[in-house]
């Protein structure tokens, strides 16, 4: 899943990209076979048999598509060297739609859809995937190419079903180039936030607070985690807990992407008739602990991690930063109570014992947005609200604060942060220009 330092991640270089004569193609595959010796080749298998062929004058570019031509993915070539494409589908095996620019476009149809499927098969399996079967109809996993330019590191996440729960095989792949990834900077520069929001967050990060980070599907809750997460691991050691690799906050060879002493860790469930020992967000949360981290970020809230997060918080390890599926403040609370009630310790406290839980632990929530505005589909961050750490009155909610609100097309400062440790004075904010009285929900 990590890369090792390469020339082709320090410099960049030409793309050209020549035909690939079938008896080259099998020469290779001949060379791979002798290399991996009846296991499943994995993407440095396929591009050190490719070396070995077509030499060290090969171009990158020839180098990139013959080792994914070596893993028989090479009808994908294209959508994955292409940097606009953020989501592959192919339905019913051989139907293709990239997800570019906040529109899904069709693609040509896969002329083979046999051996594509047996490719996307193997590299799963090679990387530890448990891919679909009679037991588990569907698969989701992550994995990593690390190959020359126009590909690059790319790490992809795959969410794979097969019948019965699908008429025919449906997979879903998610791209993502961590070395392209934009950081604090250019989501300011970009217009997702205001450089006072991105302070007020930092600020909650220094300070190891706790940070919800809600919004729907591919508004970018991921970019902006991943970019407070670099910033906080020039501070701090990082202990990562994710069920795949989504926040990706590691090396992709080149030294500028550096991220610092961060440790990732993924949880292992067990299927039926599996002889493994599985292990929970929970379990990876003991394990950390003895780790001596500074924080211990939970990654997306899904189901029962959800209370997780709220244990994870509430040992003072902190900077902690997670997302969740929600389209508003005022959402964000009933969606984290519904998770976290799904957990077998949490299923029978009171929803109060719960909201105090999160009062005390969560300091803020930002909620972002994807949608059409000025002409495009643009992301950005809808608002920022700030978690007051007790319960009021008898309502068993905790109190969210709007503190930076979306108007006129702007993320204005609302009202004055007040939650103590994290005001705006103790932030350095206090000169903003914050409006009287309290927007509360």
């Amino acid at each position: 899943m990590f890369p090792e330092p390469r020339a082709e991640a320090l410099e960049p270089s030409a793309h050209r990209t020549d035909p690939l004569s079938p008896h080259v193609v099998e020469e290779m595959r001949a060379r791979l076979a002798q290399r991996t010796e009846g296991r499943p080749p994995r993407p440095s298998d396929a591009l050190q048999a490719a070396r070995e062929i077509l030499g060290p004058s090969a171009a990158p570019g020839a180098l990139a598509r013959a080792a994914l031509e070596l893993l028989d993915w090479g009808e994908l070539f294209e959508l994955l060297a292409d940097p606009a494409v953020e989501d592959i589908a192919i339905n019913h095996r051989r139907y293709v739609y990239a997800f570019r620019r906040g529109r899904w476009e069709r693609e040509k149809e896969i002329r083979d859809p046999h051996r594509l499927w047996g490719g996307i098969r193997r590299v799963c399996e090679a990387a530890g995937i448990r891919t679909p079967n009679d037991i588990k109809p569907a698969a989701e996993g992550s994995f990593s190419f690390d190959l020359p330019e126009p590909i690059g590191f790319l790490t992809v996440r795959v969410s794979w079903s097969e019948p019965p729960l699908v008429p025919s095989s449906s997979l879903t792949l998610r791209l993502a180039r961590p070395g392209q990834a934009p950081d604090l900077s250019q989501l300011v520069a970009s217009g997702v936030l205001t450089p006072e929001a991105r302070d007020y967050l930092t600020g909650v990060i220094s300070r190891r607070g706790t940070l919800i980070i809600a919004g729907p599907t591919g508004c970018g809750k991921t970019t902006l985690a991943r970019a407070l997460l670099r910033e906080a691991a020039r501070q701090f050691r990082l202990v990562i807990i994710e069920d795949s690799y989504e926040l990706m906050v590691f090396w992709d060879g080149r030294p500028e992407s550096d991220p610092g002493n961060v440790v990732h860790k993924l949880t292992r469930p067990k299927l039926p008739g599996e002889d493994i020992v599985p292990f929970s967000a929970f379990d990876l949360i003991v394990m950390a602990l003895r780790e001596r981290p500074d924080g211990i970020v939970v990654g997306e809230a899904r189901g029962p991690e959800a209370f997780e997060i709220l244990r994870a918080a509430n040992t003072g390890h902190g900077p902690q930063v997670t997302t969740l599926h929600t389209d508003s403040v005022e959402r964000v609370w009933s969606r984290y109570l519904q998770m976290a009630q799904s957990h077998p310790e949490a299923r029978d406290l009171p929803p109060r014992t719960l909201a105090v839980m999160f009062a005390e632990a969560v300091t803020a929530v930002a909620v972002l947005a994807y949608r059409e505005e000025g002409g495009g589909m643009r992301r950005f961050v809808e608002a920022i609200a700030e978690v007051m750490p007790e319960v009021e009155g008898d309502s068993d909610r905790p109190v969210l604060r709007t503190i930076f609100a979306r108007e006129n097309g702007q993320l204005v400062p609302a009202s004055r942060p007040i939650r103590p440790g994290f005001s705006a004075e103790e932030m350095g904010l206090g000169r903003l220009p914050w409006r009287g009285g309290a927007h509360v929900w």
